[in-house]
């Protein structure tokens, strides 16, 4: 069995339509209720890369030169969790069992080695249950458990957001909210940053990760990559109006991966020191409400959630999320997967 690495700065149209194709079977397995995958979306999205995100691909090909199985890596350029690789094998249901996760394992194993890695981690998804198996074979760790919940948005009670809005002002004296549709501006773009930090006290359960370090230019990247995608951003941040501060955030995007009837509801989080004002409720009712107004064509929102997130999993319950899929964190260190492929 031969794997081969692809030089992803240099995919031509052609083999991007080929890894897009191969891509595009398994969201037909995991999401058969979503559209298929844009090759045009494929394009930017590997040719938009993150300059703070390294990326490796392999590939594995059968006898006719059918692309059968991909391996992916990533790692960050940043200051922490310089011990972390993300990896993601994915092989077409025809070929499972035959070895091909193994193999790109071993793959993966060389590519921690050679960036100095220590941690793979991963994550599976209900629907697909061979990963899962894939997983607890090799000897990996739940590191952390959850769900993509789902608010269908024909299903929200419109009264009661409405009211979460209007009782904002007074559950919250001294607050205001900034809306923020596009890039973010030169002159908040610090604080939206460092808002984002927060996101560091949701629960991690055993995952064995550090703290995130967020800077202006993974913002700025982020925002390019999206926005060339086409996605559209609805981002809310609570003002505290005597310091000026940002203290809580919510974020969405609209076509993120080209789900144009999809909202992806990304962070929420409100600083310890000013929570217990129903700031959360405020920022994502609010948001909601212009999701409603400016999408009415819009379906559902997407958020994924640890299941040991009891604060944001109240709001999003009585908002209305529903789970959609359970989703699973997984852990094992590069030497445990090594002792693992050594034995096969």
């Amino acid at each position: 069995m031969r794997v081969d690495e692809i030089d992803v700065g240099s995919l031509t149209d052609a083999e991007i339509h080929e890894l897009n194709a191969f891509a595009n079977v398994l969201r037909e397995e995991s999401h058969p209720e979503d559209p298929l995958l844009p090759d045009e979306i494929a394009r930017v999205q590997y040719r938009t890369m993150p300059s703070h995100v390294v990326l490796r691909e392999f590939t594995v090909r059968s006898p006719d030169g059918t692309l059968i199985a991909r391996l992916s890596t990533d790692w960050e350029r940043a200051e922490n969790n310089q011990h972390l690789m993300g990896f993601q094998i994915e092989v077409s249901p025809a070929h499972r069992r035959q070895g091909i996760g193994t193999a790109l394992l071993r793959t993966a194993i060389a590519a921690a080695d050679e960036a100095g890695k220590t941690l793979f981690v991963a994550r599976t998804q209900d629907r697909v249950p061979a990963g899962e198996h894939f997983a607890a074979a090799i000897g990996a760790e739940r590191g952390m458990v959850g769900h993509t919940n789902r608010l269908v948005l024909a299903d929200v009670d419109r009264a009661m957001v409405e009211r979460w809005v209007a009782e904002g002002p007074e559950r919250a004296p001294g607050y205001s909210l900034i809306a923020v549709d596009g890039p973010a501006p030169g002159d908040l773009i610090d604080q939206m940053v460092d808002v984002l930090h927060v996101m560091n006290t949701a629960p991690i359960e055993n995952l064995q990760v550090d703290d995130d370090i967020f800077t202006v230019e993974e913002m700025r990247d982020f925002e390019k990559l999206l926005f060339a995608e086409g996605a559209q951003r609805r981002y809310l941040a609570a003002r505290h109006d005597a310091t000026g501060e940002l203290v809580g955030f919510t974020e969405m995007w609209r076509g993120q991966n080209g789900l144009r009837d999809t909202v992806s509801q990304w962070g929420t989080a409100v600083r310890p020191a000013h929570r217990g004002h129903a700031l959360g409720k405020w920022l994502k009712g609010t948001n909601v409400l212009r999701v409603l107004d400016e999408w009415p064509d819009v379906v559902d929102i997407r958020t994924h959630n640890a299941d040991s997130n009891e604060p944001m999993l109240g709001i999003n319950h009585a908002l209305g999320f529903k789970p959609y899929t359970v989703d699973i964190n997984w852990q094992i260190a590069v030497d445990a997967a090594r002792k693992y492929v050594d034995a096969r």
